[in-house]
């Protein structure tokens, strides 16, 4: 059986980074034609308007948290009952879509009206693009439940082509958008809210064909049958909020200190952020099912042995993506964004490295601590000393520090996060911290070390040439691909490897 899902989890786990490879390709064209088209000054507009509709856009990670943990738990039951679990999040996720409307036009009204630093004249641009981003949110918490469905079940393929279709429209948007002789910014608005409309249609249609029963309108009437979803929920509320208010909160205290401009270079360090976290969170996300559904067969050794093996090889897949992106970041993200790239970006974008570097010490941890359900402390611990940052940069800010201050608190913030779960998992649920650190966290730390000497002696060299750091990208990544096979992997991990390989070469 653990070969079996270890076979599953690396297939998941192969169509995922696919997946995340076109998609982040797409990306990052995409990201540079929108700057063409745009200019700074929209982009950041779009960023900050974006930021007070994420704000409450919570509900949505929150749900999307819930629902997946307690399908994976009802699917792992031998007697589970996954139609009604899927009518109670169904009505939840109706219920947020409702609360976020109201937020939105309420509190997020106020804050554009009152507190929104953009430049003369582009008042009315700025609620259009608030206005979309709200029909695009409600629309995401709506389409949660169908989603779910195909995470639960290990669909990852069908997600795999939404997503990459999704891509595809957005580029070729985006390039139509180039040729666009009116009001820009309203129209990529209005074009990014029509593929959240399309995968909505998208998901509610594949979901209600493939798993008729399961999505089959069965009301639950019972109020004590919500109890325990809200309970975890709102807990997941609470974490989700903090996330995103850091995140978010920091992009308007950058708006409101700063200006737009540094808005934009935020924006995408942000965005390579984000996409060194798919990196990671891909591997982590096709091991949850198993990690979840073997709690709840009675199986918590299998789950911990899962979550110490995908915390360490997402940590060693992080590794050899950060080494070439710190060796040669500034060259990358010229080449990325061409001359307008906004001032700042690069400190910007080496900050929110250190934060997806400390992110990635949580992988498997996240879910083995989801799949307990006893999240209360986690979550609350979490949103304090994320929360705590806010008021960190601003006075920060107030003192005249640079805008990359505000994430070195992040890093702070992250590294006593993950301490205290450590502590948290050992003893409420009894974990053994000696052998999970030693079997999760040891060889990735050696091969970080490693690494770090070679990034020095790499500057020292300091090639020059578009040629000579091409190659130097090469050999970093090789050089990391070697310590991670030499460190990083197991004896039976390498053995893995070297069968896979000779079978390579063998059909060859």
């Amino acid at each position: 059986m653990p070969r079996a899902e270890n076979i599953r989890i690396a297939k998941n786990t192969v169509i995922i980074y696919i997946r995340m490879a076109v998609t982040i390709l797409v990306g990052l064209i995409t990201s540079r034609l929108v700057l063409q088209a745009l200019g700074a000054t929209d982009v950041g507009i779009y960023s900050v308007v974006g930021s007070t509709v994420a704000m409450v856009t919570f509900i949505t990670s929150s749900m999307t948290a819930t629902t997946v943990r307690f399908m994976n738990f009802e699917l792992g039951k031998p007697d589970g009952n996954p139609n009604r679990v899927f009518n109670i999040c169904h009505v939840v996720h109706i219920g947020g879509a409702l609360v976020l409307l109201v937020l939105l036009e309420t509190i997020g009204l106020w804050y554009i009206n009152t507190y929104l630093n953009v430049p003369p004249g582009r008042e009315s641009d700025a609620m259009f693009v608030f206005q979309v981003s709200t029909l695009v949110a409600c629309l995401g918490i709506a389409n949660v439940p169908f989603q779910g469905l195909f995470t639960v079940h290990e669909k990852f393929s069908v997600t795999a082509t939404v997503d990459i279709a999704n891509a595809l429209v957005k580029l070729g948007l985006v390039l139509l958008l180039l040729f666009y002789k009116g009001n820009g910014l309203r129209m990529y608005a209005l074009m990014m809210s029509a593929t959240t409309f399309i995968s909505f249609i998208v998901y509610h249609a594949m979901g209600r064909r493939r798993w008729r029963e399961i999505v089959r309108w069965r009301p639950v009437r019972e109020k004590g049958a919500y109890k325990e979803i809200l309970a975890f929920n709102n807990y997941n509320l609470l974490s989700s909020a903090a996330i995103v208010g850091r995140s978010q909160g920091s992009n308007m205290l950058i708006n409101f200190f700063f200006g737009t401009t540094v808005n934009a270079a935020y924006f995408y360090a942000g965005t390579v952020q984000n996409y060194v976290n798919q990196f990671i969170a891909n591997f982590d996300t096709a091991s949850a099912p198993q990690i979840t559904q073997n709690i709840s067969a009675g199986n918590p050794k299998r789950s911990i042995e899962l979550a110490a093996r995908v915390g360490r090889l997402c940590m060693l897949l992080f590794l050899l993506l950060l080494a070439p992106l710190w060796c040669e970041l500034d060259f990358l993200l010229r080449l990325w964004l061409g001359e307008g790239i906004p001032p700042g970006t690069e400190i910007l974008c080496r900050c929110t490295l250190l934060v997806a570097a400390v992110s990635s010490t949580s992988a498997g941890l996240t879910q083995l601590i989801s799949a307990y359900g006893h999240i209360k402390w986690y979550k609350i611990e979490l949103s304090v000393l994320f929360l705590l940052c806010l008021p960190a940069g601003f006075i920060l800010f107030k003192h005249g520090a640079p805008a990359h201050s505000i994430i070195l608190c992040f890093v702070g913030a992250d590294v006593l996060n993950r301490i205290i779960q450590l502590i948290l998992l050992h003893f409420q649920e009894g974990l053994k911290l000696k052998d999970f650190l030693k079997e999760t966290y040891l060889r990735p730390g050696i091969v970080a070390l490693t690494m770090i000497v070679y990034i020095f002696a790499y500057k020292a060299i300091g090639p020059t040439t578009i040629a000579a750091r091409l190659i130097g990208i090469a050999v970093t990544l090789i050089a990391c691909a070697a310590a991670i096979y030499l460190i990083g992997l197991r004896s039976d991990e390498r053995e893995t490897v070297n069968r896979h390989l000779a079978g390579i070469f063998k059909k060859k």
